[in-house]
């Protein structure tokens, strides 16, 4: 049985065995957020080397909607097509 000080040292060695990457994983994290947020993105932005992009959240539901794959229905006729289709399978119409 292992007692006193190698004991002490097996349960530090196993604290930071767990903690040690949870840390490392945060402090990065934080890292990528300040640079997100420096000066230096700003700095880019003003001299059109980088821009923000202009997402909205309109932009982001469209996006999602549109790339639902699920069956779309034809305009003129009606008829709902399997995904994936670029034309309507009776009229021949674009679905596009």
């Amino acid at each position: 049985m292992v007692t006193g000080p190698a004991l002490t040292f097996r349960l530090l060695v196993a604290a930071g065995c767990i903690l040690g990457p949870t840390v490392l994983f945060l402090g990065f994290w934080r890292l990528l957020g300040r640079l997100r947020e420096g000066d230096l993105v700003a700095r880019l932005a003003d001299r059109g080397v980088a821009r923000q992009p202009d997402v909205s959240m309109g932009d982001v539901l469209e996006t999602v909607t549109d790339a639902s794959g699920g069956p779309r229905r034809c305009e003129r006729c009606g008829v709902r097509n399997r995904t994936g289709a670029s034309a309507c399978r009776r009229c021949g119409r674009s679905l596009e």
